[in-house]
Protein backbone atom coordinates (compact mmCIF):
# COMPACT_ATOMS: atom_id res chain seq x y z
CA UNK A 1 0.00 0.00 0.00
CA UNK A 2 1.47 3.30 -1.07
CA UNK A 3 0.64 6.51 0.75
CA UNK A 4 0.80 9.63 -1.33
CA UNK A 5 2.11 12.83 0.14
CA UNK A 6 -0.01 15.87 -0.38
CA UNK A 7 1.73 18.50 -2.40
CA UNK A 8 2.42 21.55 -0.26
CA UNK A 9 1.28 24.81 -1.67
CA UNK A 10 4.01 27.33 -2.23
CA UNK A 11 3.76 30.29 0.11
CA UNK A 12 2.75 33.40 -1.72
CA UNK A 13 5.21 36.23 -1.49
CA UNK A 14 2.88 38.74 -3.11
CA UNK A 15 0.08 38.83 -0.52
CA UNK A 16 -1.40 42.21 0.23
CA UNK A 17 -0.58 43.85 3.56
CA UNK A 18 -2.25 46.81 5.26
CA UNK A 19 -0.27 49.48 7.08
CA UNK A 20 -2.40 51.08 9.77
CA UNK A 21 -2.30 53.87 12.33
CA UNK A 22 -3.68 53.74 15.88
CA UNK A 23 -4.23 57.03 17.72
CA UNK A 24 -5.15 57.94 21.28
CA UNK A 25 -4.62 61.11 23.35
CA UNK A 26 -2.21 62.64 20.82
CA UNK A 27 -0.11 59.47 20.65
CA UNK A 28 0.15 57.20 17.64
CA UNK A 29 1.31 53.75 16.54
CA UNK A 30 2.12 52.49 13.03
CA UNK A 31 1.64 48.78 12.35
CA UNK A 32 1.34 46.19 9.62
CA UNK A 33 -1.05 43.28 9.09
CA UNK A 34 -2.13 40.88 6.36
CA UNK A 35 -5.05 41.97 4.16
CA UNK A 36 -8.31 40.12 4.95
CA UNK A 37 -11.21 40.92 2.59
CA UNK A 38 -11.18 44.68 3.39
CA UNK A 39 -8.67 47.14 4.82
CA UNK A 40 -10.94 48.08 7.70
CA UNK A 41 -11.67 44.48 8.68
CA UNK A 42 -7.95 43.69 8.57
CA UNK A 43 -6.90 46.52 10.88
CA UNK A 44 -9.81 46.09 13.29
CA UNK A 45 -8.96 42.40 13.70
CA UNK A 46 -5.28 43.24 14.29
CA UNK A 47 -6.22 45.92 16.83
CA UNK A 48 -8.37 43.36 18.66
CA UNK A 49 -5.25 41.17 18.93
CA UNK A 50 -3.31 44.12 20.39
CA UNK A 51 -6.10 44.67 22.95
CA UNK A 52 -6.22 41.00 23.87
CA UNK A 53 -2.47 40.90 24.39
CA UNK A 54 -2.51 44.08 26.48
CA UNK A 55 -5.14 42.58 28.79
CA UNK A 56 -3.58 39.11 28.93
CA UNK A 57 0.08 40.10 29.40
CA UNK A 58 -0.19 42.76 32.07
CA UNK A 59 3.50 42.51 32.93
CA UNK A 60 4.51 43.84 29.51
CA UNK A 61 5.62 47.46 29.60
CA UNK A 62 5.39 48.03 25.84
CA UNK A 63 4.12 51.52 25.07
CA UNK A 64 1.12 50.35 23.05
CA UNK A 65 -0.01 47.80 25.66
CA UNK A 66 0.34 50.39 28.42
CA UNK A 67 -1.71 52.92 26.42
CA UNK A 68 -4.47 50.36 25.76
CA UNK A 69 -4.69 49.52 29.48
CA UNK A 70 -4.64 53.21 30.49
CA UNK A 71 -7.08 54.68 27.94
CA UNK A 72 -9.18 51.63 27.02
CA UNK A 73 -9.68 50.20 23.54
CA UNK A 74 -12.73 52.37 22.84
CA UNK A 75 -10.61 55.55 23.04
CA UNK A 76 -8.46 54.53 20.05
CA UNK A 77 -9.06 55.45 16.43
CA UNK A 78 -7.99 52.79 13.94
CA UNK A 79 -7.14 53.98 10.43
CA UNK A 80 -5.81 52.07 7.41
CA UNK A 81 -2.96 54.08 5.86
CA UNK A 82 -1.91 52.04 2.82
CA UNK A 83 -2.22 48.65 1.17
CA UNK A 84 1.00 47.19 -0.20
CA UNK A 85 1.59 44.01 -2.21
CA UNK A 86 4.43 41.83 -0.94
CA UNK A 87 5.74 41.32 2.59
CA UNK A 88 9.20 42.80 2.02
CA UNK A 89 7.80 45.90 0.33
CA UNK A 90 5.19 46.32 3.09
CA UNK A 91 7.87 46.20 5.80
CA UNK A 92 9.94 48.74 3.86
CA UNK A 93 6.98 51.14 3.64
CA UNK A 94 6.14 50.60 7.33
CA UNK A 95 9.72 51.43 8.42
CA UNK A 96 9.71 54.51 6.18
CA UNK A 97 6.47 55.75 7.80
CA UNK A 98 7.84 55.09 11.29
CA UNK A 99 10.99 57.09 10.50
CA UNK A 100 8.91 59.94 9.06
CA UNK A 101 6.14 60.09 11.69
CA UNK A 102 8.13 59.02 14.80
CA UNK A 103 5.03 57.54 16.52
CA UNK A 104 5.39 57.59 20.30
CA UNK A 105 3.77 54.18 20.86
CA UNK A 106 6.10 52.21 18.56
CA UNK A 107 8.70 50.52 20.74
CA UNK A 108 11.01 50.00 17.77
CA UNK A 109 11.31 53.64 16.67
CA UNK A 110 15.06 53.56 17.30
CA UNK A 111 15.47 50.41 15.15
CA UNK A 112 13.66 52.00 12.20
CA UNK A 113 16.01 55.00 12.06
Amino acid sequence: MMIEKKARRKKRSDRRHVIYKLEVAGLSYIGLTVFERTEKKSVVRRFQKHVSRAKRETGKKWSLCTAIRKHGAEAFTVTPVATVRGKAEAHKVERKLIRKMRPALNTDVRKAA
